[in-house]
C-alpha cells in the first residue's frame, strides 16, 4: 500500500524549488523547512556556517532502536531566481530559463513527506535525524563547517545522486585541486622579445604534457581555467591554471599529484621560468563494502517497496564523502533528479514518490533489521 500523499508531496517540492537558495543564501528555504518541521513536532537547531547555516532536525522514536540520519543540502546552483516549474502527468521540469532545483530539494521534499507519513500512519521508527547543509555546491563547504559530533546516528543516508530510485553509491573519489603558476620575464614584444620569457608559452607546454581527461576507470584529470598576460605588446611574465584530479584510489591520486608537480617544475626550469604549485585535498573518497550493515538496510528497504537496487561508483563528490571521514557510515542514494545543473533539469513524479517511500522504508527497517537494536 502506498501511503504517500502525492498531491501534498508535489506541492512541498514546488514550494521548495520556488524559493531561491543559491549557495550561502539559503535563509528562505531554511525558514520554510523549520516551519514544516515544527508542524511535525520535530526539534531543530541552526548552526552558523560561513554566510549561512546548517540545519539539524530531530524526531524522537522507539527507545532502543539505533537512530538514523537522512541528509541533503539546501543550496542550488544558479540560475535559480524565478523558478517556474512545469508539471505534467509524469514529470516536473523547469521552464527552460532556470534550473529546477531537484538537486537537492527533491531530497528535502522526500524527507518532509516521509516523516509526515510515518507520523500519520503510526509507523514504528527509531530516532530520526535530518541534516540539511548549506553551500554543498561550493566544494562541500557546508558539511565541512559542521561539527558531526552533534549527530547521534552512526548510519547516514544521503539523498544526493541522480538517476532512478534504487541506485546506491558505494564508492566516490578523492578530489585534489591544483593551481600552477608560472613566472616568466617581461619585455617589449616588438622591440626585444628575445629578452623575455613568455610565461604563457611555458604554461602551454606544461599543459600539453599533463595527463588529461579519463586516465583509467578510477581516475580523471581536468584543466579547468587558464589565465595570464597583460597586453599584446608585453611578453607575458605570468600565467596560471587551475585543475583537479579525482580518483577512487588514494594512491593513484598521490601518484598523479607527483607527476603533475614534476612536469610543471621541469618544464619551467628548462625555459628559465619560475613555478609555484599548490595542491589541496578538497575532500576524501569513500568505499563501502556491499556486506556493510548500512548497505543491508538500504537493500532491505528497497526490497520492501519492490524496487530493485543497483550498486554504483560515482565520479563526483557529495556530503557523503565528508560524513564518512568520521564515526558515521554513510552511503549516497539517488533522489531521482536528472540533467542537474542545467536549464533542462527534471524529475519524474514516480521517482519523487518512490524516494519518499524509501525514506519511510529505511526508517522502519532500522527497527526490524537484524542488528538494528541499539547496543
Amino acid at each position: 500500500m502506498n501511503i504517500v500523499n502525492r498531491k501534498r508531496l508535489i506541492q512541498t517540492f514546488i514550494d521548495l524549488v520556488t524559493i531561491p537558495s543559491p549557495s550561502w543564501h539559503e535563509a528562505g528555504v531554511i525558514e520554510y523547512i523549520i516551519r514544516r518541521a515544527e508542524s511535525l513536532n520535530m526539534t531543530w537547531k541552526k548552526y552558523p556556517c560561513g554566510e549561512s547555516h546548517n540545519l539539524l532536525l530531530k524526531l524522537p522514536g522507539t527507545s532502543g532502536v539505533k537512530p538514523v540520519l537522512f541528509s541533503g543540502h539546501t543550496d542550488t546552483v544558479i540560475p535559480c531566481e524565478n523558478v517556474k516549474p512545469v508539471i505534467s502527468n509524469t514529470r516536473i521540469t523547469s521552464d527552460g530559463t532556470t534550473i529546477l532545483g531537484s538537486d537537492d530539494k527533491a531530497a528535502i521534499a522526500m524527507f518532509i513527506e516521509g516523516i509526515t507519513c510515518i507520523l500519520e500512519n503510526n509507523i514504528e521508527h527509531g530516532p530520526i535525524e535530518v541534516l540539511l547543509t548549506c553551500a554543498e555546491e561550493q566544494s562541500l563547504q557546508g558539511i565541512k563547517g559542521f561539527d558531526l559530533s552533534k549527530v547521534d546516528s552512526k548510519h547516514a543516508f544521503v539523498f544526493d545522486s541522480n538517476g532512478r530510485i534504487g541506485n546506491i553509491i558505494l564508492k566516490a573519489p578523492y578530489h585534489s585541486k591544483i593551481s600552477i603558476s608560472v613566472r616568466g620575464k617581461s619585455a617589449h614584444a616588438g622591440m626585444e622579445p628575445e629578452k623575455g620569457i613568455n610565461a604563457i608559452n611555458v604554461l602551454s607546454e606544461i599543459i600539453t604534457r599533463l595527463p588529461s581527461g579519463r586516465i583509467d576507470s578510477e581516475t580523471t584529470c581536468n584543466i579547468g581555467t587558464v589565465s595570464g598576460g597583460r597586453a599584446t605588446n608585453i611578453v607575458a611574465d605570468e600565467a596560471s591554471c587551475m585543475m583537479e584530479i579525482r580518483s577512487i584510489d588514494k594512491k593513484k591520486l598521490k601518484k598523479y599529484e607527483t607527476i603533475i608537480r614534476d612536469i610543471a617544475k621541469k618544464t619551467a626550469y628548462k625555459h628559465g621560468a619560475g613555478t609555484k604549485i599548490s595542491i589541496n585535498l578538497e575532500y576524501s573518497g569513500f568505499s563501502i563494502s556491499k556486506k556493510d550493515e548500512i548497505v543491508a538496510v538500504a537493500v532491505e528497504a528497497l526490497s520492501k517497496i519492490h524496487i530493485k537496487h543497483e550498486f554504483l561508483i560515482s565520479g563526483g563528490g557529495s556530503d557523503t564523502n565528508i560524513i564518512n571521514r568520521g564515526r558515521i557510515k554513510a552511503i549516497n542514494l539517488s533522489c531521482g533528479m536528472e540533467k542537474v545543473h542545467t536549464t533542462k533539469e527534471y524529475i519524474r513524479i514516480k521517482d519523487l514518490v518512490d524516494g519518499t517511500r524509501l525514506v519511510i522504508a529505511i526508517a522502519s527497517t532500522m527497527v526490524s533489521h537484524a542488528g538494528g537494536k541499539a547496543k
